[in-house]
């Protein structure tokens, strides 16, 4: 009888070891990129896989170079909610290209865009509406440590935005149109240049993004259109998102039509595919997502759960019926 006992014991210890590596290689790891809606759209997706398909997630912050290089080196995190495409260097593209990444979808948010912002009444009144028309009078827009020179305002270290817009600081001659980069030293300090800025009533000019609840509460325009229109896909992605030293002679250009894409590892359960190949977000409904968590100083996490508490008929059309009966009654 004490060898059966011990027997079984034994094989209980084996089966919850079983079990717990396999919830250990079913926990699906989702970045949370650095900024609002990338925050944001990394906790709905946690909360619709975990309480729709019964998959354990984990949230694992990090920017955008960090992030595509610990896909590519060991498969992880799992999944990129909102990744802007035109931001991705040549080693992401060639690993999407050759299946190592997998685009669930390129249209996440719809009407979003990047690029070069200024505030509307000062493009009003000074008649600037491209980006040559700003760059022709770096007056308006002094650098805070040199206001002899324009200042303008490009992405913090760590996003791949950043090298965009100094290839295009250089594409554009514009430090010999006396015009100096300002570097901050993360989206935090992005937010505090534009907030400083505007609402001292100084002008301000550089790299932001919509939908964004920032962009109309501090009434910006944008993305600037240049005169030469958009210089061709080679010449972006080639040159203008790669290094300095990979990009010797960068064209100016106006920014790309932005696409932001969904981007996945290899091999994940097909339900999760099929969800985050199906949903999509309108660009309003972001803008009043993210205006309700500044509102409401809101924490990423608290935005998802308002997001699924308040717009059950958007959400629901994303994943199986039963996934949405599961997530409403986990919600109540």
């Amino acid at each position: 009888m004490k060898h059966y006992i011990k027997t079984i014991t034994i094989i209980s210890a084996m089966l919850i070891t079983m079990m717990s590596a396999i919830a250990k290689a079913d926990n699906i790891k989702i970045a949370e990129l650095n900024w609002q809606s990338g925050s944001m759209i990394a906790y709905i997706d946690s909360y619709i896989i975990k309480h729709g398909y019964g998959h354990d997630t984990e949230i694992v912050p990090g920017g955008i170079d960090a992030t595509i290089q610990s896909m590519l080196a060991t498969n992880s995190p799992n999944i990129v909610g909102e990744m802007w495409i035109s931001s991705l260097g040549d080693n992401a593209l060639t690993a999407l290209n050759d299946g190592s990444l997998v685009l669930s979808t390129d249209g996440v948010i719809g009407g979003a865009g990047e690029g070069w912002f200024i505030p509307q009444d000062v493009a009003m009144e000074y008649g600037l509406n491209t980006i040559e028309d700003v760059l022709a009078r770096p007056d308006l827009f002094p650098h805070p440590e040199d206001p002899s020179k324009g200042g303008i305002v490009i992405c913090p270290e760590g996003w791949s935005c950043k090298q965009s817009n100094l290839n295009l600081f250089k594409a554009f001659d514009m430090e010999a149109k006396g015009w100096k980069v300002l570097e901050p030293g993360s989206g935090t300090g992005l937010n505090a240049h534009w907030e400083g800025s505007v609402t001292k009533g100084k002008g301000a000019f550089g790299y932001y993004w919509t939908p964004t609840s920032f962009v109309g509460r501090l009434n910006l325009v944008g993305p600037l259109p240049s005169e030469v229109g958009f210089a061709g896909d080679d010449n972006w992605t080639k040159c203008i998102a790669l290094t300095g030293e990979e990009c010797a002679n960068p064209q100016a250009t106006q920014w790309p039509a932005s696409k932001i894409g969904t981007i996945t590892t290899p091999g994940l359960d097909q339900v999760v595919i099929d969800y985050v190949s199906t949903r999509t977000f309108d660009g309003s409904v972001i803008t009043a997502m993210l205006v309700w968590t500044d509102a409401n100083q809101a924490t990423a996490e608290d935005s998802a759960l308002h997001f699924l508490n308040t717009y059950p008929e958007i959400w629901s059309k994303w994943v199986t019926p039963e996934a949405a009966t599961k997530i409403t009654a986990s919600l109540n």
